[in-house]
């Protein structure tokens, strides 16, 4: 199984997340598509995998008014408040 989710950093709490058997766009534009309304300029960090360069998925950040950020190549700390 797998496991997409989004952790705000203020307070630690997961605000949206999905579980399936297939990680694909389909599955990360889910998670996604459950955040609340969030405040202009929020930003959203991924690593750089296939799901979170998509056009689907980068569109779909613009259109709800989130900066993306990614993480460097190579650097797995990048993401280390989510993956703990």
């Amino acid at each position: 199984l797998y496991l997409s989710s989004i952790q705000d950093l203020f307070n630690g709490e997961i605000i949206a997340y999905s579980i399936g058997d297939c990680q694909n766009v389909a599955f990360v534009l889910d998670t996604l598509n459950q955040l609340p309304s969030l405040p202009e300029g929020c930003t959203l960090h991924s690593d750089q995998g296939s799901v979170y360069t998509s056009y689907a998925y980068q569109q779909t950040i613009k259109e709800k008014g989130i900066i993306m950020s990614m993480s460097r190549k190579g650097t797995p700390a990048d993401n280390a408040s989510i993956e703990s």
